[in-house]
């Protein structure tokens, strides 16, 4: 659904200035653009790299049958907005599905890790690839795999590491989520010994 949506916004003219990630129209009301700015992209070539890496990795997640990725896609777009929103106040405008599509890749290798053979040494260098790229744009605000055309835009990292961050989120949540029922459980019999002992 992500794909589609990006390459719908591109492709039909009028819809990307009613969808981008704008600041002033986010803060006057125009909520939806936190998650639908994510859609929009600034040329064929930011469209293309987007939709291979998020299309390729997601059908792999599908293929091999690893849960959730309908919702980390969801609450990756989500998250991101968000984040720029309260983090990055110098932000006007964002566009793109590369924040998604990092935490998709970062999903797929942290799931791809716990198998054997040599689909976990893809999945572990993926892995490391991602967080590299991520650094390198960090520190030098241009983009690591992508050659930028002729419009001008700059990468946002900090919507690539809210990205990993979900993917590491929901991948952990599994085991953070029986945890917390487990020390719920303990909780609330030491209440119930503690009540029953008055």
């Amino acid at each position: 659904m992500m794909v589609a949506a990006g390459i719908a916004a591109y492709a039909i003219p009028g819809v990307a200035p009613q969808i981008i990630y704008d600041r002033s129209a986010i803060l006057s009301g125009e909520v939806w653009r936190l998650i639908t700015g994510n859609w929009v992209h600034f040329s064929i070539s930011h469209l293309f790299y987007d939709v291979a890496t998020l299309g390729t990795a997601g059908w792999m997640i599908e293929r091999r049958g690893y849960p959730y990725y309908g919702g980390l896609c969801a609450l990756s777009a989500f998250s991101i907005g968000a984040v720029l929103l309260a983090a990055r106040p110098d932000l006007h405008f964002y566009g793109g599905l590369s924040g998604i599509a990092s935490g998709v890749v970062v999903y797929l290798a942290l799931r791809g890790v716990q198998e054997v053979g040599p689909w976990r040494w893809i999945c572990l260098t993926a892995l490391l690839l991602t967080t590299g790229k991520i650094i390198v744009e960090s520190a030098t605000n241009q983009f690591a795999l992508v050659v930028a055309d002729s419009v001008p835009f700059a990468p946002v990292p900090l919507s690539h590491i809210v990205g990993g961050l979900t993917a590491l989120l929901i991948f952990c949540w599994p085991s953070v989520s029986a945890t917390l029922k487990h020390l719920g459980r303990k909780a609330t019999m030491s209440i119930r010994t503690a009540v029953k002992g008055d």
